[in-house]
């Protein structure tokens, strides 16, 4: 079963992958690991040769968005199976899937004029996000999940900006 079919068969993926062999962290080490690379890599490139940014700035920036994007899935996951009692496993395999696209629309942040487009595989993660809670029917809690979603996100996004741009951090890597 390809991975991409989530953005193209949502429905279908997600009624898989609770069924699938592969524990939450396998999805995790694997599919969260590998996409969420792809916006850093790629804002990696266009920090530095479109818009000058210094090596040490654009570092800082690529590693805090990454690791910052694989906390938040751990986070959203350790939160929903302590307060609805739903295995963590499960939450950390489904919201890796929910986050699928967008590292995938992380594609736009090759070329900085075009990156706000990348808000629409976000947007997107929404369709997937209710598609999951409606099977691990968790449609009364639906509302704090969503919000958890688009607040973690905009945390992850502030956050990740804030230690990026911090001008101890960039001399502290300086001087390394």
């Amino acid at each position: 079963m390809s991975i991409f079919k989530v953005l193209i068969k949502p429905r279908e993926y997600l009624g898989n992958i609770f069924s699938d062999k592969k524990s939450g962290w396998q999805y995790f080490f694997v599919y969260g690991f590998t996409f969420a690379l792809i916006g850093p890599v790629l804002s990696f490139y266009s920090l530095t040769y479109q818009l000058s940014y210094s090596p040490d700035r654009t570092i800082l920036y690529s590693l805090t968005t990454y690791f910052m994007d694989l906390l938040i899935v751990i986070i959203f996951s350790f939160l929903l199976s302590v307060l609805f009692g739903v295995k963590f496993e499960k939450i950390l395999k489904f919201y890796v899937v929910v986050n699928i696209p967008v590292w995938i629309g992380d594609i736009f942040d090759i070329y900085q004029p075009l990156r706000i487009l990348s808000n629409l595989g976000f947007l997107y993660s929404f369709y997937i996000l209710w598609i999951g809670i409606k099977i691990l029917n968790l449609r009364k809690q639906a509302v704090f999940i969503i919000g958890l979603h688009l607040i973690l996100y905009v945390l992850n996004a502030l956050l990740s900006e804030m230690i990026a741009t911090n001008p101890l951090l960039l001399k502290i890597l300086k001087s390394i």
